[in-house]
């Protein structure tokens, strides 16, 4: 069947101040990933929106943590075309930006605010490309998929958020993380995963200065141990961060705990096992005599393998691109995870940062590229109407 491209375009041109203000507003609902009410206050009003413009929606419920939030156009069609995914948790603090949450620079065409880049733009992406396909009758299965807790790795609902996304992307042909995108043009086709782990060393209390000779020390047993865990670091396959230390009571008190707090960076999920042995071994090597250890495992983020489907998808996007004068992507790979991992796991075809394009996310300067949002639509709209019938 023959879909109007034109008519579709046109119409995301025509509502692109209505899906503007959505995405102020939506920002405006600050979120972040560990204020549950937060969270769910910005996806029931996202919900509310959604319904507005006539899409089912549905709100899952985790027995922890934030909702999560999937939506779709009625059809009679039983083929699953795209599946498009998104975050509405953010990692800025509530009142972190101050009374003016979002700021709108129209004479730089840039929006500031938490979550206008990641990932609040690209969910507002995703909701304009279901409204312009549906406009133009488009009747094959896109589905939005939304997270509530992606910055903390589906942590706060106890990994329920994980297959959320592992039953709800089931038999999709291709799928779009509509992720932070990125102003040079990149799309991502792989990124790592990230586990946590926490080494908990004893030693034991003395003082200082009078039997300093009676105490064993956790925080040098710890430095040793840092020094040993990231002489290992492969930058291009399994990178170890100890990123918090934590030990002692007293300047004058030989310290007699000690934490470290280590995240790993992965490619493969069979990464795992090296990871682990290698976690085991350290925690179980003293290097200062008399202390112990123990290792918890805090975390568990899976990679975004990348694999030839994902660069064959990425081909296709790329060559929409140059066809619609959007420039010439180029494909990448990424240190920081994405929910773009699960439909990966599920064999299906997929790319992210496909979401508005911007600079420093997570952080107080997070800002977007207002042109990019009917950019962007345009690119995944065109994509999904020119897909193949197989990758």
């Amino acid at each position: 069947m023959e879909y109007n491209i034109k008519k579709a375009f046109d119409f995301i041109n025509e509502k692109e101040n209505e899906m503007k203000q959505l995405w102020i507003d939506l920002c405006k609902k600050e979120s972040q990933s560990a204020d549950i009410e937060g969270v769910n206050n910005a996806i029931a009003f996202l919900d509310e929106n959604l319904k507005k413009f006539g899409m089912t929606t549905k709100i899952h419920k985790f027995s922890v943590g934030a909702n999560s939030i999937t939506a779709w156009y009625p059809t009679e069609s039983t083929e699953l075309e795209m599946a498009l995914l998104g975050h509405l948790d953010t990692v800025h603090k509530k009142g972190l930006f101050g009374e003016e949450i979002v700021k709108v620079d129209e004479k730089e065409g840039i929006i500031y605010g938490p979550g206008v880049l990641d990932c609040k733009g690209g969910v507002i992406v995703a909701s304009l490309v279901a409204r312009a396909l549906h406009h133009i009758g488009y009747d094959k299965v896109v589905k939005l998929a939304f997270s509530g807790d992606e910055e903390v790795g589906h942590r706060f609902s106890n990994g329920e958020g994980k297959k959320f996304f592992l039953d709800e992307l089931k038999g999709f042909k291709a799928a779009m993380d509509c992720e932070t995108g990125f102003v040079d043009g990149r799309i991502v086709v792989g990124r790592k995963g990230t586990t946590n782990y926490k080494i908990t060393i004893k030693g034991k209390a003395a003082h200082s200065g009078n039997e300093p000779q009676k105490g064993i020390s956790a925080i040098r047993e710890g430095a040793y141990k840092i020094i040993n865990i990231e002489k290992e670091n492969d930058y291009n396959g399994i990178h170890y961060n100890v990123g918090v230390i934590e030990g002692g009571t007293s300047q004058n008190t030989i310290p007699e705990m000690c934490t470290l707090t280590v995240n790993v960076r992965f490619r493969k999920l069979k990464d795992l096992e090296k990871i682990e042995t290698f976690l085991k071994e350290m925690t179980e090597t003293s290097f200062v005599p008399g202390t112990t250890a123990t290792l918890e495992k805090l975390s568990l983020s899976d990679p975004m393998e990348e694999n030839e489907k994902n660069h064959k998808l990425f081909e296709h996007v790329k060559n929409i691109s140059e066809e619609l004068g959007f420039g010439t992507p180029y494909s990448c790979y990424l240190g920081g995870g994405s929910d773009a991992a699960y439909s990966v796991a599920l064999g299906i075809p997929t790319i992210c940062g496909m979401g508005v394009k911007g600079y420093e996310n997570h952080s107080l300067r997070e800002r977007a590229v207002i042109s990019s949002l009917v950019e962007r639509a345009k690119l995944i709209v065109k994509s999904i109407l020119t897909l193949p019938e197989s990758f």
